[in-house]
């Protein structure tokens, strides 16, 4: 069963969490639930990237924050999730292996002599490798009343599973899973056969992975069964009207004075065909597909064939590859990058950023932040506060980095960056009528209210026609990025309502865009997506006729190459296929900006 919640409003994608798990009553079975104690060292939840600190797995948002607290029966496993709130920090045990060598590499787990015939792990692992290899993520150790010892080797891809991989194996039930609002996180329940001897204690050292261990119970045997995934859309969501009239191809040497940049995250090629199929019955019906112009964009980043939001929107913004997590500054995190939005402000154009996720996300701060990691969102809210874009607007949950504690916020330091920003001429807006209302001549700092935001599928067609009517009114031209960030959501969940519904949104802000530019002659507008994910197929099928039959494969982001649509002067440059640095290099071409030489850079 598939629920919706919101998410806590620090995580800096959606306020649409998605929990699945396999909840079968085993009364006649007894089990006895073990209490972490000392074990414990690290809690659930992370505010801060990398400081060394733990945190679940140290990578600030993306953590295990999501998991509820108290009693959890997993395929007839009852097991106790400890409180972060009643213990502080320690809440599970993470063992860092070799990416995460200041986290302790040993636990133990005592046991009041507790018989039983298995011994149940509620657990995952991070930073694996092949899972055809089956190296060791950790060794188990169980002692025993006797003074005997067991030692069994919990081997990646056998016992244990990728905490972000929706793959099971012989003794690893992925049997939990939910959306943190980074990606699509899960845990795997193992089942270790024990002597007939009481349990004095339970050890556990790390090998080649990072081992996170959430609960552990001992009990009777049981059969494991995995979460068996039900692709299907239940809504029929509302589209934009088609184009009055056709749209016509610009003539070649045309040059825009104001550039439309829509990002769908996420949004691959499987998102646009399943999208067409349930809107509109037949395949190539968006608005977007549409657009004269149609060509692919391929998306690697400098570290990976498969790239991650942050680096991809560096690549869109500065026209440099760099590592994934990285935002506006070089691999080697020696040098600065600089965007075309930050020189093109500095000569008097005005920029616009809108997005459906929080300000501080991964895509629209890749056009104004550097930072070694994507999840330092103090340090991204210091930079959309000093880049003095004209427009920009998120979703509620990025509020709280611009706040310090004392103010309600999640700030470590005793900045107001909200108070700071006003001062600055910007007006803060929460709603799509008070950004209509706004005088001109003020900025815009927006945070919108979550639910209409993620739950409307004409909020961002709303939001760039507003932001289109501002910006227009700067003579030297514009440059506004409109991105959905709930495609992404939808394939990191393996969600089709969440797939179709994104996707849908970013055809209401195409259209937006479109009749924008139709009226004015000047403007390019470019549909494309920073990566895939999800890895999704879909087709209609004769057996039942009409059926909709979708997959997903993975839970993470792909390598494959997304589409690419463009509109107006300019927009023959974006033919066939580019890669996502050209899209920053040709609108240095068609500006003639000069992007400065990389700068040192410091960490903040």
């Amino acid at each position: 069963m598939t629920l919706f919640s919101l998410s806590r409003s620090s995580l800096l994608l959606l306020a649409v969490s998605t929990v699945c798990c396999v909840q079968l009553a085993s009364a006649a079975s007894a089990f006895t639930p073990l209490a972490l104690g000392e074990a414990a060292n690290t809690g659930f939840s992370d505010t801060q990237a990398e400081d060394e600190k733990g945190g679940w797995t140290d990578q600030g948002g993306n953590d295990l924050s999501v998991i509820s607290a108290g009693k959890l029966t997993l395929s007839g496993v009852p097991f106790t999730i400890l409180d972060e709130t009643a213990t502080p920090g320690k809440t599970c045990i993470v063992l860092g292996g070799p990416k995460r060598t200041y986290l302790p590499s040993k636990a133990a787990i005592p046991v009041p002599n507790v018989s039983g015939k298995s011994l149940y792990l509620l657990h995952a692992a991070a930073w694996c490798p092949t899972a055809k290899e089956q190296k060791m993520t950790g060794v188990l150790f169980i002692d025993y009343s006797d003074g005997s010892s067991a030692e069994v080797h919990v081997r990646f891809g056998r016992d244990v599973g990728d905490w972000t991989s929706p793959d099971s194996y012989k003794n690893a039930a992925r049997i939990w899973t939910a959306y943190n609002a980074n990606t699509q996180v899960s845990l795997f329940l193992s089942r270790f056969p024990l002597k007939a001897i009481p349990v004095k204690a339970i050890r556990l050292e790390s090998k080649d992975s990072a081992w996170m261990t959430v609960a552990a119970t001992i009990g009777d045997e049981v059969a494991i069964k995995p979460i068996k995934p039900n692709f299907v859309v239940t809504k029929q969501f509302v589209s934009p009207p088609p184009f009055e009239k056709p749209l016509l191809e610009t003539p070649a040497d045309a040059v825009p004075k104001n550039i439309i940049l829509i990002i769908g995250d996420g949004m691959g090629q499987g998102a646009l065909k399943l999208t067409s199929l349930n809107q509109y019955k037949a395949e190539g019906r968006l608005l977007m597909q549409q657009l004269p112009v149609a060509g692919f964009c391929t998306t690697r980043s400098s570290s990976s064939e498969v790239t991650d939001s942050a680096a991809a929107a560096t690549a869109l913004a500065t026209g440099c590859k760099t590592a994934n997590g990285f935002l506006g500054i070089t691999p080697d995190k020696k040098q600065q990058l600089t965007s075309f939005t930050e020189v093109a402000h500095q000569g008097g154009r005005a920029i616009g950023l809108v997005t459906s996720d929080s300000i501080t996300g991964a895509t629209p701060s890749g056009f104004y932040a550097h930072e070694i990691s994507r999840n330092s969102y103090q340090g991204v809210a210091l930079d959309a506060a000093a880049s003095g874009f004209d427009v920009l607007i998120g979703n509620s949950n990025g509020k709280p980095w611009f706040l310090p504690k004392a103010a309600g916020g999640l700030r470590i330091d005793t900045r107001n960056v909200l108070s700071e920003m006003t001062a600055n001429n910007y007006l803060v807006v929460s709603n799509t009528a008070a950004f209509a209302q706004a005088p001109h001549d003020k900025k815009i700092l927006g945070f919108m209210d979550t639910k209409t935001v993620l739950g409307t599928e004409q909020i961002l067609g709303q939001l760039t026609e507003t932001a289109l009517e501002r910006l227009a009114k700067n003579d030297k031209g514009f440059f506004l990025m409109v991105e959905c960030a709930i495609t992404d959501a939808g394939g990191h969940s393996n969600n089709p309502d969440l797939t179709v519904l994104g996707t849908t949104q970013v055809d209401w802000a195409v259209r937006s865009a479109v009749e924008f530019a139709r009226a004015r002659g000047d403007t390019l507008v470019m549909v494309t997506a920073d990566h895939e994910t999800g890895n999704l197929t879909s087709a209609i099928t004769n057996t039942p006729p009409g059926k909709l039959v979708i997959d997903y494969s993975t839970t993470k982001h792909t390598g494959a190459p997304v589409r690419l649509f463009a509109y107006g002067p300019g927009s023959t440059l974006f033919k066939d296929t580019v890669d996502n640095t050209d899209i920053a290099k040709n609108i240095c071409r068609f500006w003639q900006l000069t992007l400065p030489p990389p700068a040192p850079f410091n960490a903040k």
